[in-house]
């Protein structure tokens, strides 16, 4: 846990008693305490924001070459290879990337996983999800691989494989791997609001 995470969890278990209080002191008719322990929290938190906002306004996103570790505490994740394919005959303006993504677990103790990971294509503002139908057509033809979020025992290794279906237009998309909306979005450092996403680019296509 970064401090970082430490004092969101803080603020909100703060928030969390204080609401608590709050109710109780309104029940007891002792509203205008109230209603200053509750100014004075919703304080706390606007300048909590202030800061947050400020902090990603000027921060840059990260990039990590193809081929390095884009890690989570002690799961981390490369890049190793990238493919483009031609799309179906019916959609000639769409093209398929196919990435495989390298998983590795550093914990020296336990088995674990980086539960609800998602991989996304990002380019010129926009994200590209996983295909989901041209996922499963690669796979009815090279075998189902291991998934990102797959439970990995202490150093273990794996390859997974992602496939995206964008626009031909698309040109050098780089990888966004994240959770989605969690807690982290209000996290100081961790948050993507008001920033470029962090990304991973591709290698040489083959």
């Amino acid at each position: 846990m970064t401090l970082c995470e430490a004092i969101f969890i803080v603020l909100f278990l703060a928030s969390v008693m204080v609401a608590i209080a709050v109710f109780l002191l309104a029940v007891t008719r002792r509203k205008a305490a109230a209603w200053r322990m509750f100014l004075g929290m919703g304080a706390v938190w606007c300048v909590y924001f202030v800061i947050l906002v400020a902090s990603n306004l000027m921060a840059r996103p990260r990039v990590t070459a193809a081929g390095e570790d884009r890690c989570f505490d002690e799961m981390c994740f490369a890049v190793v290879k990238a493919q483009t394919l031609s799309s179906l005959p019916v959609r000639p303006d769409r093209a398929l990337y196919v990435i495989t993504v390298r998983a590795t677990s550093h914990s020296r103790s336990r088995t674990q996983a980086e539960g609800g990971l998602r991989a996304r294509l990002y380019a010129d503002g926009k994200y590209f999800a996983v295909s989901a139908q041209a996922q499963q057509a690669y796979e009815l033809e090279h075998g189902k691989g291991r998934g990102l979020s797959q439970r990995l025992a202490p150093g273990e290794s794996i390859r997974s494989v992602v496939v995206f279906e964008v626009p031909q237009s698309v040109m050098h998309p780089g990888l966004t791997l994240d959770h989605g909306f969690t807690p982290g979005y209000f996290v100081l450092g961790e948050s993507p609001f008001f920033r470029g996403p962090d990304i991973i680019t591709l290698p040489e296509m083959q």
